[in-house]
């Protein structure tokens, strides 16, 4: 309900019969948070990458991207956010890294999956290096088909020339990682704007419950545990650093239809800050487990 993107892309799955997948695109997108994140903000730009298995099960995503953003600030933010203001250029080579072990990717029951994502600057006003991680483990607990996951999560922005990330590249927590809050709105608050931090993290627990509902077939119910936090403000030292352990149970529901994965949430936030908004019922399509 933020963002209104164009996109125009090509792939070609085996480029010149090397199995290796490359994709080219441009696009175009208009980001408007100002109500609770004080910025709107518009990128244009494109990008050339590609993916191959470099081992059995390892794959590789290079990626060049460049795009020019136009970034306003909202007429109520502080001085420090509003110095913000203006037009960017950013030049970045991105690289993925994904070692999927899964027994299979829909519905798995077994195995796990390790990643590893970084974002370099090339030519940038701010120079920010993006470092992300995700593991995942699944395991069948019980035979009558109970499967247990964990996951890890963290993420971290910072310039490597010691300037302020801006407010469009600060991070924010996935809604999918911390059920029970709005998504966005953790971490710290800049007079009333929602800024994200320099630091993600997030821990989560989960396991489906087979014998509950047993005449449904095409749905799956599960119980989980989230645990977060969002934090580190680098371009003003007067703003908290709201560096607070968020938490939320739940029980979850994946139910599986012609128009894909439907799921709701029910979740009961147990630690949050005073800033945080929490929420009770969620509802996505695609699945949390």
């Amino acid at each position: 309900e933020e963002t209104v993107r164009g996109n125009f892309s090509v792939v070609n799955p085996n480029f010149m019969g090397t199995d290796r997948l490359i994709v080219a695109g441009v696009q175009s997108s208009e980001t408007d948070r100002m109500a609770n994140f004080g910025y709107k903000t518009t990128k244009t730009g494109f990008n050339l990458g590609s993916r191959f298995e470099y081992y059995e099960d390892f794959f590789i995503s290079p990626n060049f991207s460049t795009y020019h953003e136009t970034l306003k600030t909202s007429p109520t933010a502080t001085d420090n956010l509003k110095k913000q203001k203006g037009t960017y250029f950013d030049m970045d080579f991105d690289y993925y890294l994904d070692y999927d072990k899964r027994n299979q990717k829909f519905q798995t029951s077994d195995g796990f999956r390790s990643t590893f994502n970084q974002s370099i600057p090339l030519v940038s006003d701010t120079n920010a290096l993006l470092n992300s991680y995700e593991f995942n483990l699944w395991q069948e607990i019980t035979e009558d088909g109970m499967i247990g996951k964990f996951s890890i999560f963290g993420r971290a922005i910072n310039s490597i020339t010691g300037d302020d990330v801006r407010i469009s590249e600060r991070l924010y927590m996935p809604g999918r990682k911390l059920r029970g809050f709005e998504r966005g709105k953790v971490g710290p608050v800049d007079n009333s704007d929602y800024v994200g931090g320099n630091y993600v993290s997030a821990i989560n627990i989960a396991a489906t419950l087979p014998k509950i509902v047993p005449t449904v077939q095409n749905a799956d119910f599960s119980i989980f545990l989230d645990a977060g936090n969002v934090w580190g403000v680098d371009y003003s030292s007067s703003v908290p650093e709201s560096n607070i352990i968020r938490s939320a149970a739940g029980v979850g529901v994946d139910w599986h239809t012609i128009v894909g994965p439907l799921s709701f949430s029910l979740a009961k936030p147990i630690s949050k800050a005073s800033t945080d908004k929490t929420e009770t019922f969620r509802f996505n399509l695609g699945t949390t487990f």
